[in-house]
């Protein structure tokens, strides 16, 4: 579970509401953590201007919870340093071939490991022969030592002294997925650059005013004060979430939940669904909200927001709604 707290106040009734409900659901000891996250900074602040709001973190049974892990291409500290990398190596394995791609990923290499959080490309130094860069990852095991003989593949490895080999089956899943290459007569699996996971941060570049943004590419600029960031659930779900998961948002606001697991859906091929649960409450002091909604044919509430943001994705997506297996409540 996830709830986002907006500023300090929020945080002190939010921090006793959610002990509340740790213990009574959850219990406390399934506290996983605290994200933070950045706002724009005020400029009416009188002492301090507070830049961060909070999401906290709880597991059903943090026993068997699964570690965070994220695909390093989704956090911004390696969003486009990776991909313009990845791009620029590419671009020379096309003009000039694969060995001038490996010098130049050796160059890159050099100078992006010099920063912080970046040691990690060091063991991504190969290039393969799609212009694609990987590490090589030892397919031995700490097992016993045995020989492997598998002639589907016309594979054939002898023991080593105080270590065994990865499973036949392994070997030959490998060998089809074309992860399978040989640096001196021994087998390694190939990792690419662009599959590469890290831990999740605590502290996100994920900006609170982008969830305003996010509305205005819909054409729904003023429908709702306080959305949260699309980017920001996509990466809490990413982070946290098995393929072929059930996603609950029981305070469904403006909707920003259903459009993360919608836009994740089309561009990572998973299979999300998702149920929102939002009251009938009806929106005050928000007449440019109240003027959209009629001219769409909805009512003034803050659930039918939810469905008008809904109709737009889906449109935008070209999904339809029975494929989102989506119930609005």
């Amino acid at each position: 579970m996830f709830q986002q707290a907006y500023d300090k106040n929020e945080m002190r009734i939010l921090d006793i509401l959610l002990k509340i409900i740790a213990n009574e659901i959850f219990g406390t000891h399934n506290f996983l953590g605290t994200f933070i996250t950045k706002q724009a900074t005020r400029s009416n602040a009188k002492h301090i201007n507070i830049t961060h709001e909070y999401v906290l973190s709880y597991a059903k049974n943090k026993a068997f919870a699964p570690g965070f892990k994220i695909l390093r291409t989704l956090l911004p500290i390696y969003d486009k340093p990776l991909k313009d990398l990845m791009r620029t190596i590419k671009n020379v394995f096309k003009q000039k071939g694969q060995a001038q791609a490996q010098l130049v990923l050796k160059e890159q290499i050099r100078e992006l490991s010099q920063k912080e959080h970046f040691n990690f490309l060091k063991n991504y130094n190969l290039v393969d022969e799609k212009g694609e860069i990987y590490s090589a990852k030892d397919l031995s095991t700490p097992s016993n030592p045995r020989s492997v003989a598998i002639q589907e593949i016309n594979l054939f490895l002898e023991p080593l002294k105080s270590r065994g080999w990865s499973s036949d089956e392994k070997l030959k899943e490998l060998y089809h997925q074309n992860r399978l290459i040989f640096k001196n007569n021994r087998p390694y699996e190939k990792y690419y650059l662009k599959e590469s996971q890290d831990n999740c941060l605590s502290v996100l570049d994920f900006y609170s005013r982008q969830g305003t943004k996010d509305l205005e590419k819909l054409g729904l600029k003023g429908l709702f004060k306080t959305p949260k960031p699309v980017a920001l659930i996509k990466y809490l779900l990413l982070c946290s979430t098995p393929k072929d998961s059930i996603i609950l948002d029981f305070f469904a606001g403006s909707g920003t939940t259903a459009q993360a697991v919608i836009e994740v859906n089309k561009d990572y091929y998973l299979n999300w669904s998702f149920y929102l649960c939002q009251k009938e409450e009806t929106i005050k002091n928000n007449p440019q909200a109240a003027s959209i909604l009629k001219n769409k044919g909805y009512q003034n509430t803050i659930s039918d927001i939810m469905l008008l943001r809904l109709e737009k994705i889906i449109k935008r997506s070209e999904y339809e709604i029975l494929k989102t297996k989506s119930i609005l409540f």
